[in-house]
């Protein structure tokens, strides 16, 4: 599964709370909370990944903030990537045990148990 591509969304921090621009779509919202304004931009852009870039008037927070996020990212397509290749992996198996695939997959026998049973038609 492609990753869903998120329009840039810029947050500044306010006197009073946050606004959120979205250039490519030419819309501005604003909250008094983050997570306020977090839903506002989720309902508008749907669910998954948003690529917000945060102002908060700390540029070494606002610097930090994107490191963290910007891994988190990495990491959740890896994720992603690893799943998609263990399912190809487990469509290949014939002959080898939960137990030995646990060890090629680095998963519990019991994991790679109930993804193989997950792929059985008769379910």
């Amino acid at each position: 599964m492609a990753p869903s591509v998120s329009p840039r969304v810029l947050v500044l921090r306010e006197d009073r709370g946050w606004r959120a621009e979205i250039p490519d779509l030419r819309q501005r919202h604003r909250a008094r909370t983050l997570s306020a304004l977090d839903r506002r931009i989720r309902e508008l852009l749907g669910p998954g990944w948003v690529d917000y870039r945060f102002h908060t008037g700390d540029p070494l927070l606002d610097e930090l903030v994107a490191g963290v996020r910007a891994g988190r990212r990495t990491a959740a397509l890896a994720e992603e990537q690893a799943r998609d290749l263990t399912d190809r992996v487990l469509e290949r198996t014939s002959g080898l045990s939960s137990r030995d695939l646990g060890v090629l997959l680095e998963l519990s026998h019991q994991r790679i148990h109930q993804l193989l049973k997950r792929g059985d038609p008769a379910d």
